[in-house]
């Protein structure tokens, strides 16, 4: 019986100080944004002051589905916007006055598993990347590989007036 408070005593201290066998290593950002980055017809960041909608479009064999992703966002600088799990994807950026442009990106899906306790992330490799021309001038594809780090992956040019 004078045992019995050493033996608790020497089982308490064993769980406080020895941690579980399982320890979350998930990383603090699962999921996976494209990033695409404005820039005038000289490479530098720019920033589109007027109104902005981006909606994203997912084609499937007998019907479309439409979602507003960004609604009426103003002093856009760069958006961070999903891809789907087809392997197309398309955004429609609205302007408020001026129309709209249609991105299409075509993109390899990588399922990445890294443990039973954080579940499947999925990553893409970009293969093609196409857009309208209203407003925008080009499209850029500046890192094909688009997982959970923020780093950007596409660049959109625009014509912008010299003010020097």
């Amino acid at each position: 019986m004078k045992k019995l408070p050493v033996i608790l005593c020497v089982l308490l201290m064993s769980v406080f100080f020895f941690p579980a066998c399982e320890v979350e290593n998930c990383p603090p950002n699962s999921l996976t944004y494209a990033q695409f980055n404005f820039v005038d017809q000289y490479g530098r960041s720019i920033e589109y002051t007027d109104t902005l909608t981006v909606v994203g479009r997912m084609v499937t064999a007998d019907t479309t589905i439409n979602d507003t992703l960004i609604n009426r966002e103003t002093s856009v600088s760069s958006l961070s916007l999903p891809l789907s799990y087809n392997n197309e994807t398309q955004f429609i950026i609205r302007y408020n006055r001026q129309g709209q442009d249609v991105i299409t990106v075509k993109h390899r899906n990588i399922p990445y598993f890294m443990n039973l306790d954080c579940g499947t992330m999925m990553f893409y490799e970009v293969t093609e990347a196409t857009s309208t021309n209203r407003m925008m001038d080009s499209l850029v594809i500046t890192n094909p590989n688009i997982d959970n780090n923020e780093k950007e992956n596409f660049k959109l040019y625009f014509t912008v007036a010299d003010t020097e």
